[in-house]
């Protein structure tokens, strides 16, 4: 079962604490993959998890409630999907299958996390959780058997990803660009849009994870609540 790499409800929401539409994709759609999509009403189910869990690990913690832009969110949200949604089509590709009992392994872990989150909530990222733990575990099979089973779990999942990003390459990939940009195999995050910002406070939020007092100024409906 994933040792090292155990898939974690926090792990997933981490990176949150972190407009135009992409060219070529069709109005609602956030992110292409092949003949596959990923909606935007897909990265807002989950950002809005995502947000949920930053703020009730916090709690739980007795830390300060973060603060935290929706912006950041959605992308570390498209990233979960999009990781995902690769994962799955290599696997197909590849004819491998993750096993059941350790994805349900991996989801059991996260209960506790998952309990955490308003009950509208959990099944939906429940069910996000056990595609990428579906897809991690898929990665890992594929790694061991190009090594000849001779690697542990960082080793096969390094070489599964290596050789997803061999697949990716002929595979056709948008995503939107509020999102970020999809380069040699790797979402990479921090959207943009056309225009260069120009006052002080539009470079401020212009960043990846901007300073809090930036998000702070946000309205509310642009912040983790």
């Amino acid at each position: 079962m994933l040792a090292g790499r155990r898939v974690k409800l926090a792990a997933l929401a981490a990176g949150a604490t972190t407009m135009l539409a992409g060219c070529g994709l069709h109005p609602g759609v956030a992110a292409v993959v092949g003949s596959e999509t990923i909606s935007h009403d897909e990265v807002d189910d989950v950002a809005t998890a995502v947000c949920s869990a930053n703020l009730a690990t916090a709690e739980v913690s007795g830390q300060p409630a973060p603060t935290l832009p929706t912006r950041g969110a959605r992308e570390v949200a498209l990233q979960i999907l999009l990781e995902t949604e690769l994962s799955q089509q290599f696997a197909d590709h590849e004819g491998v299958e993750a096993n059941p009992q350790q994805v349900s392994q991996a989801v059991a872990q996260n209960e506790a996390g998952l309990e955490m989150l308003p009950p509208e909530q959990r099944q939906d990222f429940r069910d996000t959780l056990r595609d990428y733990a579906e897809g991690q575990l898929m990665l890992i099979q594929i790694g061991q058997d190009s090594l000849d089973g001779n690697a542990d779990e960082n080793e096969a999942i390094a070489e599964g990803i290596r050789l997803r990003n061999e697949y990716v390459d002929e595979l056709d990939v948008e995503i939107d660009p509020r999102y970020g940009r999809f380069e040699e195999g790797t979402f990479k995050r921090g959207g943009t849009s056309l225009s260069v910002p120009a006052s002080a406070r539009a470079r401020a939020g212009d960043k990846a994870q901007p300073e809090d007092t930036f998000v702070a100024d946000l309205p509310a409906s642009q912040q983790c609540r």
